[in-house]
């Protein structure tokens, strides 16, 4: 009865974020998933996500090199966040160009329109990319798998 009674309760809270596969609390890098992405100039790296059982947030990392870019788009539920690690890149955030560099940390709320381009000659951009409100990081599946 009292199990009945707290997975109802559990199911009314949230019933949707109890995880549906073991949680991994540690992800190495050199076994997940990465995807060919911005015809071929970047990369994708998804660390932790749903299939990983993280299912408040995701992270990974995004690799792109000079001449890349990401088109301008919406993530409706999900707060997006980068620290960047080696590189710059312009960015266009609700229609501000600003600048990023190593050291910077960027937040982009829900429903914000966005995009970032790696100028032509500029180095490879790397950063730490998490969505708050897992699910944007699906779309890189559609890339080449990189073995």
């Amino acid at each position: 009865m009292r199990t009945s009674l707290l997975m109802a309760v559990l199911c009314v809270v949230g019933c949707a974020r109890v995880p549906t596969v073991p949680v991994r609390y540690v992800v190495s890098s050199a076994e997940a998933p990465t995807f060919r992405i911005s015809q071929g100039k970047g990369m994708a790296i998804l660390l932790t996500n749903e299939e990983t059982g993280a299912r408040a947030a995701s992270m990974g990392v995004l690799e792109l090199q000079a001449g890349a870019g990401v088109p301008e788009h919406i993530h409706a539920d999900s707060v997006e966040m980068l620290y960047v690690e080696e590189g710059g890149a312009e960015m266009t955030i609700e229609g501000q160009a600003m600048p990023v560099k190593p050291g910077d940390a960027v937040y982009i709320p829900a429903g914000v329109k966005h995009s970032a381009r790696i100028p032509e000659g500029a180095p490879s951009f790397r950063a730490v990319q998490v969505y708050v409100g897992p699910g944007p990081e699906a779309r890189f599946r559609q890339g080449e798998p990189v073995k």
